[in-house]
């Protein structure tokens, strides 16, 4: 019985054609504006004649040459983009043929085959977690029948078993099959021309206004600038239209390719892989910032050090190990994330894990035998090649190799720089703080509870439903406030229009305050307990620290919304910005910062938060406080006085957040000391 691939669905084809009529009314739209800039040459060229007809001369000669410029500039501006050198160098791929992975190229082309589709012109290794089909020339594979290129990257190559490097090669090669992939080579011209009169211009416009050094060009500048401004507005316009629309294109894309590879695969290694992919990218990730964060350790083979972190991560996560793998249940997706409101990104080029997963789950499928060996095994001379990338990463990120160091070192030096903070409890506290108000009211009466109830499962899911909730009314406050910003959203599957954010807002309040009532009621059983767990000296002690974070978590958010508040004024010197609009930028400035000082002499003097102080933090609290600082003056900035309001505003957040988090450490370890084994 023959069988054929999936065909494409009606989503995709209605999608295809928007995104080609978006593509071809961007090009319209371009070439109308270049053949505007050539009627304007054409005009102000012959407007140019006519005043040096009239009195000729090096006035008129000027404004005849001002005159012929405005239209040039205009047009440079929307080809410049054609003139720019480009360096495509692959300098972090390594490139392999059949001859050195025969096992590899086996692979490749019987998944090829499986897909109906030519095999790769070439085929890379790359450093990453990801797999990509790509073209030598974009340029020609707009009009052409230009052969792909597939790169592997050796992160993904490392995390997965062959059974699942299949199913990703079919993901990719079900790509190949797609015609509509040449889209992408047009929109790819886009962003060229996109990148470079939209985003790229402040050189061109400063050479504009300022290249000639004539008042009178200057003037001219100025008029060629209003143009290019005005035609830049009409290209980014007509560019947010074709780039929503093309990733529109590109998910529906992801989703026929998923439906390729589930064929001719089998759903579950598709989806094994897929749920493994944060985690495997995220022990790459891990790795490669350990480095740059620890540029005197050197670094010996960054795939060990990848699987070393992943089977880490794991541990931490509780994913077990399955034939040499981590094993990620559906179930981990949003094990901590319980918000309902969906709001799709219109600009993602990829779907959602749980959307992807959902639509595999109902492919047709071949449902071929899984093969749990691991990818590694295709590849001859795996460890030998994975020295040699780890080398090239580290030329790349001026990072310093040596083979000779040790794995477990690096495992120690790791934990020793990013320690786990975990404040046990069956991670009860993880994303939530033991703040009582009434410490003494909750331990006046011995409560018959057991320590199993009070951080039982369905305590801890009340902790991420609290926290989803709290979510979810933020993003339906915004919704309500902003409703042109999008038409629809979903809320816990259903569909719903902006306008009806609000309406809903006030149900999940009353849950919301519901759900704190029944999480405070537990966390005056958990102190009761522990306090009648106590030795006699300890139970004050256990009390007074409670007493204490009380007052911090108070404390931290009168100072945090102080500090977020007055940030916002600082915000020009962050940025370039105009000798003119500083003086203007500074009077804010200087009008909101009395207060702002009043609230740090209070944190400095009065807060809870004053034992926790360096002396040298003082000292720079109490300068700040006492000075009449301007910050600007004389067409510059005062350094010493920018650099000290930095310091304050900056060490107020560290001292802000780690004496919270040290404090809430100090009070959970205490506890857990209290307990008792019965």
């Amino acid at each position: 019985m023959k069988h054929d691939l999936p065909k494409i669905s009606s989503a995709y084809q209605s999608k295809l054609t928007r995104s080609v009529i978006s593509v071809t009314v961007f090009f319209i739209v371009y070439l109308i504006l270049i053949l505007f800039s050539l009627v304007m040459i054409c005009l102000l060229g012959y407007g140019a004649l006519e005043v040096i007809s009239l009195k000729a001369g090096l006035v008129s000669f000027i404004i005849a040459i001002g005159l012929v410029s405005i239209g040039v500039f205009v047009f440079i501006f929307l080809v410049k983009f054609i003139f720019k050198k480009r360096n495509y160098v692959k300098t972090d791929l390594i490139e392999v043929t059949q001859q050195m992975q025969p096992e590899l190229f086996a692979v490749i082309n019987e998944v090829a085959s499986e897909t109906k589709v030519r095999p790769p012109k070439k085929v890379y290794l790359s450093p990453e977690v990801n797999a990509s089909v790509s073209y030598d020339s974009v340029f020609w594979s707009m009009f052409l029948p230009v052969k792909k290129n597939l790169t592997i990257g050796l992160g993904l190559i490392n995390t997965c078993s062959i059974g699942e490097l299949k199913t990703i090669l079919a993901h990719e090669f079900g790509h190949f099959s797609q015609r509509s992939m040449v889209i992408g080579g047009y929109v790819n011209q886009v962003e060229k021309i996109i990148f470079e009169t939209v985003y790229n211009n402040k050189d061109y416009e400063n050479f504009v206004l300022e290249g000639s050094g004539y008042p009178v060009l200057k003037f001219f500048g100025a008029i060629s600038i209003l143009f290019i401004n005005a035609f830049r507005h009409i290209l980014k316009s007509v560019s947010d239209f074709l780039f929503r629309n093309h990733a529109s294109l590109r998910r529906e894309m992801e989703f026929h390719a998923d439906a390729v590879s589930t064929y001719v695969t089998n759903p579950h290694e598709q989806i094994s892989v897929l749920l493994r992919s944060d985690l495997a990218a995220a022990a790459f990730n891990g790795t490669v910032h350990f480095y740059q964060q620890s540029k005197s350790y050197p670094m010996r083979n960054m795939y060990q050090n990848q699987a070393s972190l992943m089977k880490l991560f794991s541990e931490r996560n509780n994913h077990p190990y399955v034939n040499q793998l981590p094993k990620v249940d559906i179930e981990d997706l949003n094990r901590y994330n319980k918000t309902k409101v969906e709001i799709e990104d219109p600009w993602a080029y990829h779907p959602e894990t749980s959307k992807r997963i959902a639509a595999i789950l109902r492919n047709a499928t071949k449902n071929v035998e899984a093969n749990n060996e691991l990818a590694e095994k295709l590849i001859r001379g795996f460890d030998q090649i994975c020295s040699a990338m780890t080398a090239k990463v580290c030329e790349i990120n001026n990072l310093t190799a040596d083979p000779s160091y040790d794995e477990a070192q690096f495992l120690n030096l790791y934990n020793e720089k990013f320690p786990y903070q975990s404040f046990g409890f069956n991670g009860y506290y993880e994303n939530y703080n033991p703040v009582i108000e009434d410490p003494d009211a909750a331990v006046a009466e011995w409560q018959d509870v057991q320590i199993d109830e009070l951080f039982q499962d369905n305590n801890v899911a009340l902790v991420y439903e609290k926290n989803g909730l709290e979510n979810d009314i933020r993003v339906l406050r915004y919704l309500k406030d902003n409703p042109k910003v999008i038409k629809t959203f979903r809320y816990d599957g259903k569909l719903y229009k902006c306008s009806q954010a609000g309406k809903m807002i006030p149900q999940l309040e009353k849950e919301l305050e519901r759900i704190t009532r029944v999480l405070s009621e537990n966390d005056q059983r958990i102190l009761n307990y522990f306090y009648h767990q106590a030795e006699t000296g300890d139970r004050e002690t256990l009390i007074g620290k409670y007493r204490l974070f009380s007052v911090l978590d108070k404390e931290f958010d009168v100072v945090q919304n102080a500090v977020n508040e007055f940030s916002g004024y600082m915000q020009f010197m962050t940025v370039t910005t105009s000798v003119e609009d500083i003086p203007r930028h500074r009077a804010l400035l200087l009008r909101h910062e009395k207060p702002f000082k009043q609230q740090i002499a209070h944190f400095l003097n009065h807060s809870a938060y004053k034992e926790f102080f360096t002396e040298e933090q003082k000292d720079v609290y109490r300068t700040y406080v006492e000075s009449d600082y301007i910050y600007f003056n004389n067409n510059r900035y005062l350094q010493t006085e920018v650099d000290t309001l930095f310091t304050v505003v900056n060490t107020c957040q560290e001292i802000l957040n780690k004496t919270y988090l040290d404090y809430k450490r100090e009070l959970l370890d205490f506890q857990s000391g209290l307990y008792k084994v019965s």
